[in-house]
């Protein structure tokens, strides 16, 4: 990422990942109905697990290709999937590192990330009202 325009076009990736996301949702509630109270979390689980097989099949299929450097990887998964999801970043993290022989630190991660981030919603839920 060494020219603005890959900067320009990693904002504009992130922006129709987030537009994807949003899309998702309104279709969801859409068919669930506004009163559903599994729309929202079945929305987010399909997003997750289809951004992860994308960052998956993505990753491996611009591997090593010619005119698909690391700035264009960057754009497509950490712009686009990152503006989907977060999620399709920290579940190739963790393979990755126990890809590496760490499969301590990964279910560590793995552990880690979903033990505090469930704390950190539950706390920043409280904090407001004392």
């Amino acid at each position: 990422m060494n020219h603005p325009l890959d900067y320009l076009a990693l904002a504009a990736a992130g922006g129709l990942g987030v537009l994807l996301r949003a899309g998702c949702n309104t279709l969801a509630v859409r068919l669930a109905g506004p009163t559903s109270t599994w729309a929202a979390p079945a929305t987010t689980l399909t997003i997750n697990v289809a951004g992860s097989f994308l960052f998956g099949l993505l990753y491996a299929l611009m591997a090593g290709k010619p005119g698909l450097g690391p700035a264009w990887q960057t754009i497509v998964l950490v712009g686009l999937l990152g503006g989907f999801t977060t999620y399709s970043t920290f579940a190739f993290q963790a393979i990755e590192l126990a890809g590496h022989g760490h499969l301590a630190g990964a279910i560590g991660y793995v552990a880690a990330t979903n033990v505090l981030a469930l704390i950190a919603v539950w706390v920043g839920l409280r904090l407001p009202t004392g």
